[in-house]
């Protein structure tokens, strides 16, 4: 397929508002304020209001911690031993936010993902104006917001919603570039610095993702030899001016270990032969679905739409390689997670919203508008019988203060209020299809909203290992030995809410010898290794036991106090 690059003179009437000048530059501002506001609103309340769930939010918080007491901004450590898994560029972020808020906590921990979704949605209006619009603009951004994995992956502590923002930006410049909407330079000097922040972010990956999006659809819009222009020279300058300083110098301070950890074995030894989340090759085209929903299931109505003019059409062109190169490419690699694939997010909502704004202009007629409306009644349709299940479900729970229950309730009545919205605004579509759709976005920004300030709250009492730790506290003053036995070599939940590091006992002997030493030691213990290590130390009676998730964790110390053991042989 070739895309013609000729701009066509005649443009929709709704694509820009009228006026020139400052006049349009404080529209364009201010939408820009709405939409981000508007992810603000979504984002930012109660993003500190849950604890650090397992396996990677402790994780980096407890680097984070380590860093700042250590006042070392280069290199993450982890319980004293350098963490090679991730680069810098999140930590960076952190430990500024808890810098200006004078503590790590839950809030600073995930403020980087959270404001990195408000950019995302920011750039995509940005991305989509001059093709499509300020009305399709603002939608492409909303449906960016409301989408389930952009919204899930803004309230955690991650990086991938950071990669989002990189290569949205990046291909964002490289485009503006190509179809000459910038200057050839400005362009590539805003993509290479955009991919560099992606590289700081994950990793290669945050330059392989930009890149096979700008080059794919150079090559289908015909605009191949633009990449050969001087220009990109500017731009690859950029990337490095980026890029390279940080990796330079855990090279020059002899960190070559961590620099082989980080580029090597997390990236290309992972991509070829992984050694955790394996999955079949057809993982994401399950997955795509459920994680970009709901308006990945708008996606297949925009395929052969008939776009208004040649710079909607380029865009749409655009979408579609976006989205085929991402999902191509992390297909092909050995370790697969959903949040792999979030770069695509930005692409799903601009083709959801090619398909939305036919529907609310009367410009989507036959078998694609009854289809968009009957998807319409079907997400009312979920959301009530999920409020159900809710409600159903919410007292059988073991909740002994009740605050689950409450949650699940609350949570049940804003669902199902949500679904009848949606189902009265699919109703009466014909009428006023705009309405259908802000109705449908605005329910789903009612559910995160809840989600938010009860729902995930309340998983506390199944996720969180805060309790079990301070329960630990209890027993174990400072100074006192604590140790963990033949855990994951970066488990740091009960180090991140103990406030000390946690050395782990990787081998039988370890574990032998530092049993029978006569001052008195703690020992974590989680249910996978409660056989062994009862067969290397004999029965053993445990101080605490909590149920975390689907584990369960126990406390055992070499020496019993007189109080507990009096209480056992009771």
């Amino acid at each position: 397929m070739r895309v013609s690059t000729r701009c066509n003179s005649t443009r929709k009437p709704s694509a820009e508002p009228g006026g020139r000048g400052a006049d349009l530059l404080t529209v364009r501002r201010r939408d820009l304020l709405l939409v981000g506001f508007a992810a603000a609103l979504l984002f930012l309340p109660w993003l500190g209001a849950r604890d650090l769930w397992n396996p990677n939010e402790p994780l980096y918080g407890q680097a984070v911690t380590e860093m700042a007491a250590a006042g070392d901004w280069l290199v993450p450590r982890v319980n004293g031993a350098a963490f090679g898994e991730k680069p810098i560029l999140y930590f960076w972020l952190a430990l500024a936010t808890a810098w200006l808020a004078g503590a790590v906590d839950e809030l600073t921990l995930r403020l980087p993902s959270a404001l990195a979704g408000i950019a995302s949605v920011c750039l995509l209006y940005v991305l989509v104006r001059p093709y499509a619009g300020r009305h399709r603009a603002r939608l492409a951004a909303l449906l960016l917001a409301t989408t389930f994995m952009v919204f899930w992956t803004a309230r955690q502590v991650q990086m991938d919603l950071l990669l989002t923002a990189c290569t949205l930006g990046s291909v964002l410049g490289a485009t503006r570039a190509l179809d000459r909407l910038w200057s050839p330079i400005a362009g590539w000097v805003t993509a290479g610095i955009a991919a560099g922040a992606g590289c700081l972010s994950k990793g290669p990956v945050g330059l392989v993702c930009p890149a096979l999006v700008v080059v794919g659809y150079a090559v289908v819009a015909g605009r191949a030899r633009e990449l050969l222009r001087p220009a990109v020279v500017f731009g690859a300058g950029a990337l490095v001016v980026v890029t390279v300083p940080w990796f330079a110098w855990l090279w020059l301070r002899g960190e070559h270990d961590l620099l082989a950890e980080l580029l090597v074995r997390q990236n290309l030894t992972r991509f070829v032969e992984a050694w955790d989340h394996q999955a079949p090759w057809w993982y994401y085209l399950k997955y795509f679905w459920i994680d970009m929903a709901p308006w990945s299931w708008f996606v297949p109505l925009a395929w052969k739409l008939a776009p208004d003019d040649d710079r909607e059409r380029r865009l749409l062109t655009l979408a579609w390689v976006w989205i085929v190169v991402i999902v191509a490419f992390f297909s092909l690699s050995a370790s697969k997670r959903s949040p792999y694939i979030l770069p695509v997010a930005p692409a799903v909502a601009l083709l959801a919203s090619s398909v939305l704004e036919r529907l609310m202009t009367a410009r989507l007629a036959g078998a694609r508008a009854r289809v968009a409306r009957s998807l319409h009644a079907l997400l009312g349709g979920l959301l009530v019988a999920a409020g159900f299940v809710l409600a159903v479900l919410g007292p059988r729970v073991d909740d002994p203060g009740g605050t689950v229950y409450r949650a699940a309730q609350v949570t049940a009545v804003a669902f199902a209020l949500a679904g009848l919205v949606v189902l009265v605004g699919a109703a009466t579509a014909r009428g006023n299809r705009a309405r259908a759709t802000w109705l449908l976005v605005a329910a789903l920004g009612l559910v995160y909203t809840v989600a938010a300030a009860r729902a995930l709250p309340a998983a506390d009492a199944f996720k969180s290992h805060r309790p079990f730790c301070e329960a630990i506290r209890t027993h174990v003053a400072p100074g006192v030995p604590l140790y963990g036995f033949h855990e994951w070599s970066w488990r740091a939940s009960y180090s991140f809410y103990t406030g000390r590091p946690i050395p782990n006992l990787e081998s039988d002997a370890a574990l032998i010898e530092t049993w029978r030493r006569p001052e008195r030691l703690f020992l974590i213990v989680e249910r996978g290794r409660l056989e062994r290590a009862q067969r290397l130390l004999g029965r053993l009676e445990p101080l605490e036991a909590r149920a975390i998730g689907g584990n369960f964790v126990y406390l055992f110390s070499n020496h019993l106090d007189p109080e507990h053991s009096a209480t056992q042989d009771e």
